[in-house]
């Protein structure tokens, strides 16, 4: 039920976000149209959690989801010419999960679950004509049974641990100063398969190198944009480190962690 060869997980996970479809493309037929949004978190979720939030915007203790990432069974998958739709469900309901293929090629190739078997999820909560679904950043086999039984216990860790921080601070959270920072185990790093190097495929030169710098820190609380500006000093001017870090952000390539400074890459 679960791939015991390996998983495009690690023993950690960070969020991302993008809009629209993967690469940059135009939102999907009947999907509300909107600029490109800063991830700030990424929260593990029940299905059911999707299904009762209201709209696309879902909140775990008065704190918004920026993306979701819950564990599931594929019942049923389903190829098309620009995405794979997959039926996931957990013990809690089953939702429509919608991966969209990025340029030409055979969308099979893309799939890296069976029907039948776990699977992890990643994504954001869609809504098209009032149906739910979630559009994937990632969706991969599972690497042991360990991670869902560690998945139904960060459900409710975030919860506490939220509701202790709102006690803390007298006032809803609204950043990502616990969830997505804080996150350990099967809950912390995708890895993008896109390209051999572990780059994302499509990026520029620039892009590519704040990416790396980005991707290389070890630091929980992420890569600083002043250590940034300095590991490019005389490669990049200011003005196109901040342009890439927005073009990576709103791709999902990265996202910022404890203020608006700080970012780690969605496979670091």
């Amino acid at each position: 039920m679960w791939d015991q060869s390996g998983s495009e997980f690690g023993n950690q996970m960070a969020g991302g976000f993008f809009t629209g479809t993967p690469g940059g493309g135009q939102p999907t037929p009947g999907e509300k149209k909107g600029g490109a949004q800063r991830a700030h978190n990424i929260v593990p979720v029940n299905i059911k959690d999707i299904l009762d939030a209201v709209d696309e915007k879902l909140k775990i203790e008065d704190t918004e989801a920026h993306m979701v990432t819950f564990v599931g069974t594929v019942e049923q998958i389903e190829s098309k010419q620009t995405n794979v739709s997959y039926t996931v469900r957990d013990d809690t309901g089953s939702i429509e999960v919608i991966q969209w293929i990025e340029g030409e090629g055979n969308a099979m190739a893309h799939i890296q679950v069976m029907e039948g078997n776990f699977c992890r999820v990643v994504g954001s909560i869609r809504q098209t004509n009032d149906r739910r679904h979630v559009m994937a950043f990632r969706v991969a086999n599972l690497t042991t049974a360990n991670e869902i039984t560690t998945h139904l216990l960060e459900t409710q860790w975030v919860r506490m641990k939220l509701r202790q921080m709102k006690r803390k601070m007298g006032q809803p959270m609204n950043n990502s100063s616990v969830v997505g920072a804080g996150m350990t185990g099967p809950l912390a790093s995708l890895s993008n398969p896109s390209s051999a190097s572990g780059i994302p495929g499509g990026l520029s030169s620039y892009q590519a190198l704040v990416y790396t710098i980005i991707q290389a820190t070890t630091a929980e609380t992420g890569m600083e944009k002043s250590q940034i500006y300095n590991s490019v000093k005389g490669k990049m001017g200011q003005r196109d480190v901040d342009a890439a870090l927005e073009f990576l952000c709103s791709e999902g390539h990265i996202y910022s962690t404890v203020d608006e400074d700080h970012f780690k890459s969605t496979d670091s």
